[in-house]
């Protein structure tokens, strides 16, 4: 099924994506600017390594004595340059995701159109643009949003690249610089780098011959491992097996969210893929083989699991949905392909106007646990509030211990150095797939170190008691319920209670319930 017949006029695309722009932004942007809500747990550390970029600028790489994450660098860079125009706040952070997933409904339509038609690519890119899973990511200060264009895009020029009957060097060009945002980007890219790379050879083999005859592959081949290697990717890969954190099966987890969450579109979508599978199999095999590599390693391979690392195919899903819509109109008694269109139009804002996964009127706040309760998120300033007010951290007297050492570095700046991480010690078990062991060292004060850093740690009561001893006023903040029973316990019965709280105002899911307790002594 194709619509041969139905085309658009350039002017009329273009208002057309410019719309789509216009309402994608609008409801990711919309109350970012008045509500301001706080991060959670990994904003906080891109909001930290964009401030360290924004002070060091490209010189951070080569300095020993800060922290640079090894991935995420494009979207901390980002965040630094906004940082630069906006200054140092939330909403800077935001703003940089905000607009690339603006453009993402647009790069939705751009692919769609190349692999199934113009009627396709209008309801795939208005699907995207009212999705809430894309709406709510796109407003974080993570780099998701930013992997998810850079997969599209990748995959839309890769699609031109093999449908090029001779070599286009432009076209080169600029898929290699993709591949290079994507490798210092996120690691989950380098399953789509796979996917192109098999593919490629499975269909141009005689053409990577003559490639690898070439002195400029060899060449683009060394920089990309230095770049590799300088960011420190190899390091962060080799951790990962180090803390146990392959192969494992995640399938029970994934399914319930594809399945009870995602059902309808899931079903749909996959019924369109696979059935476009055996009409055009030459154009879209490397998108159902990138499909089934995503999905096999986060399935069986890496342990953590989380909802947010199916977005990078969770647009392919609302395409082959979209297919299937499409498929269906066209096989009604009408005869004018027009007619046809706007129905299709009609029908895919009929089930964005009374779908649950979808949003009909912005929002200023965008509940993260909106599908799964998987990410802790409460005031974060009312608790910081009370800390900066009743603390007296002026005098260097007062000791900050929080399980996210990035959160405190926030709101108290990079100058305080009172700060200690309570974390587990040598518990078993796994928390999301994440081992509940904290590798440390101990300094000659008997103090526990996180090993590569120089962050001091509460591991167990004898830890917390010791810094209680040496700092007249300190701060315990307890977001966890998994943390050592002990320390809990001891806090809960020897030490003051400040502050207790469990859900976020604005947070619409009423079981996004994540009690959290700030404790104090000598305050």
């Amino acid at each position: 099924m194709k619509l041969t017949n139905l085309n658009l006029k350039k002017s009329s695309v273009l208002i057309f994506l410019l719309v789509l722009f216009v309402f994608s932004f609008s409801y990711r942007l919309y109350g970012l600017t008045t509500h301001n809500p706080p991060f959670w747990v990994d904003e906080f550390a891109s909001a930290n390594q964009g401030k360290l970029f924004l002070k060091y600028g490209l010189s951070a790489f080569n300095n020993p004595n800060i922290y640079i994450e090894n991935y995420n660098i494009t979207t901390h860079l980002l965040i630094a340059v906004f940082y630069k125009l906006f200054g140092i706040n939330e909403f800077s952070a935001r703003l940089p995701l905000v607009f690339i997933g603006s453009i993402i409904p647009i790069i939705v339509y751009f692919l769609t159109k190349k692999i199934f038609d113009l009627q396709t690519a209008i309801s795939a890119s208005l699907l995207t643009v009212f999705s809430y899973f894309e709406i709510v990511w796109s407003r974080q200060a993570r780099s998701y949003i930013t992997l998810q264009f850079l997969t599209l895009t990748t995959l839309y020029l890769y699609l031109k690249f093999n449908s090029s009957k001779k070599l286009n060097k432009s076209l080169t060009a600029i898929l290699l610089i993709l591949f290079f945002l994507g490798i210092i980007t996120h690691p989950l890219y380098y399953i789509l780098l796979l996917t192109l790379f098999c593919h490629f050879i499975l269909r141009n083999f005689k053409l990577f011959l003559s490639f690898l005859k070439s002195l400029w592959f060899y060449i683009i081949f060394f920089v990309f491992f230095f770049i590799i290697f300088k960011i420190g990717f190899f390091r962060g890969f080799i951790n990962m097996f180090s803390y146990k954190t392959f192969l494992t099966n995640n399938l029970w987890y994934y399914h319930s969210f594809l399945w009870r969450e995602y059902g309808l579109i899931t079903f749909l979508g996959g019924l369109g893929l696979l059935s476009v599978f055996i009409t055009k199999r030459k154009i879209i095999t490397p998108i159902i083989l990138y499909i089934i590599f995503h999905l096999f390693f986060i399935l069986f391979i890496f342990k953590p699991y989380i909802s947010r690392y199916l977005l990078p195919i969770f647009p392919l899903f609302l395409m082959g949905m979209s297919y299937t819509l499409t498929y269906l109109v066209q096989n009604l008694p009408i005869r004018n392909d027009r007619l046809k269109l706007v129905i299709s139009v009609l029908l895919t804002l009929f089930i964005i106007v009374n779908g649950y996964k979808f949003v009909n009127k912005p929002k200023k706040y965008y509940s993260l646990n909106h599908d799964f309760r998987e990410i802790a998120n409460i005031d974060y300033h009312q608790v910081y509030a009370v800390i900066k007010n009743r603390g007296e951290l002026q005098k260097g007297q007062t000791l900050v211990i929080d399980t996210w050492w990035d959160r405190v570095r926030w709101y108290l700046g990079d100058n305080f150095e009172n700060i200690v991480a309570f974390r587990w010690y040598k518990e078993e078990g796994y928390v999301n797939g994440l081992s509940k062991k904290t590798p440390f060292i101990t300094n000659g004060r008997e103090e526990k170190i996180l090993s590569g850093t120089n962050l001091r740690l509460v591991l167990e009561v004898s830890d917390l008691v010791r810094y209680m001893n040496k700092y007249p006023k300190g701060f315990l903040f307890i977001d966890d319920s998994s943390l050592p029973e002990d320390v809990k316990n001891y806090a809960e019965k020897r030490l003051k209670k400040e502050l207790y709280l469990d859900h976020y105002p604005l947070d619409e899911n009423p079981y996004s319930i994540w009690p959290a307790t700030l404790y104090s002594w000598g305050v």
